[in-house]
Order: C-alpha cells, then sequence, then structure tokens
C-alpha cells in the first residue's frame, strides 16, 4: 500500500514533536521538512533519516509531492504557509493556535474551503486518552449536562523563558482546555472574565506568569481554567493538567500530574487505567485517517476560530478588569 506522504514546515521543538510522532505511523512517511533556519534543517534531517529538506515552502511544493503538511510555525506565521499549502492542494494540520488575529483566522478558513482541503487543527486534548474519555462520556449522555469544570495546565518557567515573549501563557496552554470545555459545554457562551498576574516572567519577558479565566455560558454553566508558566524547575512534571467537569448526572476528573482519572455517577465510580500517552501519535492517525478517508477533523478551523475568540476576549477582560461578551 501506497504510504501517505507528509511535510513538516518548522521545525523547532514541536515540529520535531511531529516528526517522531508521523514517522512511527506504518502508513505513513515524513518526505520533507521546510525550515527558514538551515542548522536546524540539516541536524532534522541527519537525526530521522528525511529524503527532501526545504528553506522555502513554495519551492517544496513545486518539487515534492505531498498528501499532507504540518505547520508548527510561530503562532503569528500561520496564514501564510495554509495559503500556500492550500493552494497546493494538500491537507493540512496546524499547530494551535489557529492565528494571533480573527482576519488571519478567517483569512485561513476562507483559503482551505475554497481549496476544498481539509483543516485540522492541533488541540491535543482531544486525543490524550484520559481527556477523550471524559468528553465521550459526555456525548453519550453518561454524566448527563455539563454545569461547570475546573481545569489547569502549569508548565515550569523554562518554558517560559524559552518561548522568550513571543507568545502568552493563554496562547501556548490556555487554547487547549479553551477547545476542550467548548467541546464539551458546547459554543453557546455568554461571557468571559479573566485577570492575570505579572511576576518574574513578565519582569523578564514582558508577558503575563498566569491567567484565570472564567468561561460563563448562556445555560449558566461555568467553568474556570488557570494556566501559568512560573512552576519551579524543582517540579518532576515539565506539564501539569487537571480538569474536573461536574454534569447533571455525574462527574470526571483527571489529574495527570497526580496520575488519576475518574468518572462518577450516582450509582458508580470508575477509576480507569492512564495511559500517560501525550497524544500526539493519536493526532497523527487521525490526520493520516482524515487524508485516506472522508473522515472529518475532530478540530478544524471553526473550532480553531472559537477558542481564539475566547483568548481575544480573556485578554480584553484582564487589562480592563470587567467581563467580555463574546460571540461565537
Amino acid at each position: 500500500m501506497k504510504k501517505v506522504r507528509i511535510g513538516i514546515i518548522g521545525t523547532g521543538l514541536i515540529g520535531e514533536v511531529h516528526i517522531q510522532a508521523f514517522n512511527k505511523h506504518p502508513l505513513c512517511e515524513v518526505v520533507a521538512i521546510c525550515d527558514m533556519n538551515e542548522s536546524r534543517l540539516r541536524e532534522m534531517q541527519a537525526t530521522y533519516g528525511i529524503p527532501e529538506v526545504y528553506s522555502n515552502q513554495l519551492e517544496m511544493h513545486e518539487k515534492c509531492s505531498l498528501d499532507g503538511v504540518v505547520i508548527a510555525t510561530p503562532d503569528q506565521y500561520h496564514r501564510e504557509p495554509v495559503l500556500i499549502a492550500a493552494r497546493a492542494g494538500v491537507d493540512i494540520l496546524l499547530e494551535k493556535p489557529i492565528a494571533t488575529t480573527v482576519e488571519d483566522a478567517e483569512a485561513i478558513i476562507h483559503a482551505v474551503n475554497t481549496a476544498n482541503v481539509k483543516l485540522m487543527l492541533g488541540m491535543t486534548l482531544r486525543y490524550i486518552p484520559e481527556y477523550a474519555h471524559i468528553q465521550q462520556q459526555f456525548q453519550k449522555g453518561e454524566l448527563g449536562l455539563p454545569i461547570n469544570a475546573y481545569s489547569r495546565r502549569a508548565v515550569r518557567k523554562s518554558e517560559g523563558y524559552r518561548l522568550n515573549g513571543r507568545c502568552s501563557v493563554n496562547e501556548y496552554l490556555g487554547v487547549h482546555d479553551i477547545d476542550f470545555l467548548l467541546s464539551i459545554f458546547g459554543r453557546d457562551v455568554d461571557t468571559v472574565y479573566s485577570t492575570s498576574g505579572n511576576f518574574e516572567i513578565f519582569d523578564k519577558l514582558g508577558v503575563a506568569d498566569y491567567y484565570w479565566n472564567i468561561i460563563k455560558w448562556k445555560s449558566g454553566a461555568t467553568a474556570a481554567l488557570q494556566v501559568t508558566w512560573n512552576e519551579p524547575e524543582g517540579n518532576k512534571n515539565l506539564l501539569e493538567m487537571e480538569c474536573y467537569v461536574n454534569g447533571t448526572k455525574g462527574s470526571a476528573h483527571v489529574n495527570l500530574g497526580g496520575q488519576q482519572l475518574n468518572v462518577a455517577t450516582n450509582t458508580y465510580c470508575d477509576y480507569p487505567e492512564l495511559t500517560l500517552d501525550n497524544g500526539y501519535h493519536i493526532e497523527a492517525d487521525h490526520f493520516i485517517r482524515c487524508i485516506l478517508t472522508d473522515e472529518s477533523p475532530y478540530a478544524g478551523g471553526q473550532a480553531g476560530l472559537d477558542a481564539l475568540k475566547i483568548m481575544i476576549a480573556a485578554e480584553k477582560s484582564s487589562k480592563e478588569g470587567l467581563p467580555v461578551q463574546v460571540k461565537l
């Protein structure tokens, strides 16, 4: 069987994670990588045995036959690579967030719709088995209607310094949780209230150390989301992840730092075995299936735009100190 041919655009830390995930897939091969950093390109080529390297995306599409691309460029540089890939007629896995402005996000969605190619957003919580299990329980109606939630994502300070102020911790971490919560609670959002704190990371890099985001739906349901990148370096977990969702029939709680998952109703409590899987190879498999079949991405352009609008509202709220109405 002919393997799906994948190109990776952007070979930074996340780009390399995608190379690893797709290289392990039996129906796929990473045949090309593209980056403006020549030394990084050669390093990745030598490490993973990738046949072709390019410093220009247009040249890559002209010279290399591809079925799909992964775009892992910095957040503010998503629009142009998507437009080029869409014109080339290849399906796209785009790292989150979809963009940093609504204008760019809408241009991205328009481009893929016009070209009739698939756009999948890299919202990894959709693929981490423990989070997917919670989402499935709500989709099946086992836990009733969601009414409130708490979600937390935290990384060590070194991650904040690695990104050097080029994005907020809401863009880096919060977008995942926002997308996950929207996938359970729905798109009928009313307001977003956010507060942020400025300490060491802000003093050094000019971006907030943490955000508390409160999302309220028109149904009256509410979710609180904490994101921070000021965890001490001594924390053995690079990434702390926790989520609790309460429904009208039951609740679910996952804490991947504390290594716990439980789902409970009035009649039972289940403790499924943890996989501790980061989800990237599951995400890669889903993208390959979307290329090979009529399957639609779990998180497409609209999901990316919705999460971006929530993030923009959170930023506005944290500056003004007031709730911000949101229309998705």
